[in-house]
């Protein structure tokens, strides 16, 4: 078999690729601590762990935690707790808030991130103050209280009404009894408002100014980026939350800024539900899960938790000008965040007034421009415009892209760059990142032991109109859609993630 012919780029490996690792104290892997719980082992994937550093989980600026040690540097030192006593700070001035009469006014600096009592006033001439807080204003602080903007840290984008409403008929529909929200303060506010008996929230959430307004059977003062808990009473209180009735069931719904690594999400999440089976002394049990994530970035929390899906749903903030469906800087095919979830898509309804639609193929709720595909089996839209077919490709693509040969993929045609671009696809054939078909080892290796059938194309060259699959040689498929894969290749599927079984077997065949 000569692979010479093949007129294609020569692939060059990512070798600065910066690598996340969690503490693991299940394992004995224990990390130091800054004061925002325990710090990240950040790595470059070629020089390995040894040669990494450990930093902050939740601030990115030094200016903002300055903690940075080297890991061959690490001593006994760096590994004694830390502890923020701003927890203590924060209660006492919760508990003067809270125990003024209800005829006295309750006001919060803005200015200051504090509340305060009429007595306090003086102190606060000139800054930017709420005055007169109502029962609906101290129910819902999501309300008054401006959104913080570290897009890497505590970006807060509020749901509109639309979302909210959508959410919690989803709950319902899904018989859900309570529900933990990671980051996501106002669906927080709109349960326990409306809802307090029928489904319970709990709120888990890095912005202190929360801990004023609700107490510690409802909030957490939260690091999601490393599952700290700021302060141990409330710990304890979400224990607590967290262990079920034989008929309750829980869900954790999470917001996450967009910036954050979805490497240290998907190990909270799951040392979540590992705490829930353990408190609820249940056999390892996936928790229902709701992340919501911009579609264009769901491949990185896919590669986390491979068993959460996309749901159509285009979910709408009212403080971000381009992520909502109105006003001039929205999107065309709407705002672009969406739900993903381990939940069995067949059980999520989409609201038919809102432009959305039953597919009785794919027997789940799409969007309305999200039109079928008998080729591919599939409502096959991610970005809120209609895909078309392309037979080069074996795939169905956004109107926008052009086929390159060279790829064996369509993309978009400014600024494409092969090298760069099949360094970061996904191989059909063996599922791994970092190449196409054709300089896959796996099918190399297979081809020259001849398990597959003997066939060659020259892809610089070819001009066929219509796909040919490496593994059969047959025509109008790629090699993920291959009715003959199983002959060829051992595969196994486990919460949603499909695996080759014989990577390595046939490596050592040449």
């Amino acid at each position: 078999m000569n692979l010479k012919k093949m007129n294609l780029p020569v692939e060059k490996a990512d070798c600065k690729k910066l690598l996340v690792k969690c503490e693991d104290e299940e394992e004995g892997d224990i990390h130091p601590r800054c004061v925002h719980g325990p710090t990240v082992l950040f790595y470059y994937e070629d020089k390995g762990h040894q040669h990494g550093y450990y930093a902050c989980s939740a601030h990115r600026d030094k200016k903002q935690c300055s903690f940075h040690v080297a890991v061959e540097d690490l001593t006994m030192k760096h590994l004694q707790r830390k502890y923020n006593d701003a927890a203590i700070i924060y209660r006492s001035t919760r508990q003067k808030f809270q125990d003024i009469s209800p005829e006295e006014n309750k006001h919060f600096c803005l200015s200051c991130n504090v509340p305060l009592i009429s007595n306090d006033l003086d102190s606060h001439v000139g800054h930017d103050v709420k005055h007169n807080l109502s029962k609906r204003l101290l129910k819902n602080p999501t309300i008054f209280l401006p959104p913080l903007d570290n897009d890497k840290v505590q970006a807060q984008y509020f749901f509109d009404e639309k979302s909210l409403e959508f959410f919690e008929n989803t709950l319902r529909d899904l018989k859900i009894s309570k529900v933990i929200c990671m980051g996501a303060p106002r669906l927080h506010a709109h349960l326990s408002n409306l809802w307090p008996n029928t489904i319970k929230s709990f709120l888990l959430d890095f912005d202190h100014r929360f801990y004023y307004f609700y107490n510690d059977q409802q909030f957490c003062w939260y690091n999601m980026c490393n599952n700290h808990f700021f302060d141990e009473l409330q710990r304890q209180e979400f224990f607590k939350f967290l262990k079920c009735k034989s008929n309750e069931r829980s869900l954790i719904f999470t917001d996450p800024p967009f910036g954050c690594r979805t490497e240290l999400i998907g190990n909270t999440l799951q040392k979540l539900t590992r705490l829930y089976n353990k408190l609820n002394e249940l056999p390892y049990q996936p928790l229902p899960i709701f992340w919501i994530f911009p579609y264009f970035s769901g491949h990185y929390l896919q590669q986390v938790l491979p068993s959460l899906q996309m749901c159509d749903y285009k979910i709408n903030y009212t403080n971000h000008d381009s992520y909502t469906d109105v006003g001039k800087s929205a999107r065309k095919q709407g705002s672009p965040v969406r739900l993903f979830t381990n939940v069995p898509l067949d059980l999520i309804k989409l609201p038919i007034q809102e432009l959305y639609k039953y597919c009785s193929k794919c027997e789940r709720y799409t969007a309305l421009e999200n039109r079928h595909c008998d080729k591919c089996k599939s409502c096959p839209s991610k970005n809120g415009s209609t895909y078309v077919h392309c037979n080069q490709c074996g795939l169905c693509v956004k109107p926008n892209y052009v086929h390159c040969q060279n790829c064996r993929r369509c993309t978009q045609s400014e600024g494409h760059n092969c090298i760069e671009y099949q360094s970061k696809q996904r191989c059909f054939i063996c599922r791994r990142l970092g190449h196409i078909e054709p300089r896959c080892d796996l099918w190399q290796n297979k081809a020259i032991c001849r398990i597959f059938p003997s066939h060659m194309v020259e892809y610089g060259r070819d001009k066929r109109s219509v796909i040919t699959c490496l593994l059969c040689n047959g025509k109008g498929h790629n090699e993920l859609h291959c009715e003959k894969r199983s002959l060829y290749l051992k595969e196994s599927t486990f919460m949603g993630e499909t695996q080759l079984c014989e990577y390595a077997k046939y490596k050592k065949c040449i």
